[in-house]
């Protein structure tokens, strides 16, 4: 994807995404996780967006826990037989940007100042979490030409779970 489309198809996702307050900077450890009674999605969700598609784990706890993350607008999926399989609905709440390059819970964040600026949204597990403990999925996703996609995942507590940096947009995502 090109920057300029990539940089349109942020927007839209980020202005569909408005409903959700921008302001706020609590981290999951903050407070328990809330479930919502419905599975709510902002607006226009559904459509191409940046966070829609497959991604492959590419560390190696990624390829362990994560293997294929795919992102659909009603589901999200990940794992394997070895160490668990999700699949569920999700609710979506949209974080204020990542701006000098930092998103919350950043497995490494940067050591100099950055102009990168990531789109970030949580996916909180419906109705209940995973097998596996997951109840929240974070997606932070640079809003330049790349094509990675970093992902943060928590307990019901708001513990965090696992940290898998560097997933890769697999073709036909």
């Amino acid at each position: 994807m090109t920057k300029p489309l990539l940089c349109v198809a942020a927007a839209l996702v980020l202005s569909a995404c408005s409903s959700h307050s921008m302001e706020t900077t609590e981290t999951p450890s903050a407070k328990p996780v809330e479930r919502a009674s419905a599975t709510s999605k902002p607006k226009g969700w559904d459509s191409d967006n940046i966070f829609l598609g497959r991604w492959q784990g590419n560390s190696t706890a990624g390829r362990a826990v994560l293997e294929v993350l795919t992102v659909a607008p009603k589901r999200v999926r990940w794992g394997n037989a070895a160490n668990g399989i999700c699949d569920s609905d999700y609710s979506v709440e949209q974080l204020p940007w990542g701006r000098n390059g930092r998103f919350p819970d950043q497995l490494v964040p940067p050591s100099q100042p950055s102009d990168l600026v990531y789109a970030v949204v949580r996916l909180t597990l419906q109705p209940r979490p995973c097998n596996t403990g997951v109840a929240v999925i974070q997606l932070a996703r640079p809003l330049d030409d790349s094509d990675s996609l970093q992902v943060v995942t928590y307990d019901a507590k708001g513990e965090m779970r696992g940290n898998y940096p560097g997933l890769t947009e697999l073709p036909g995502g």
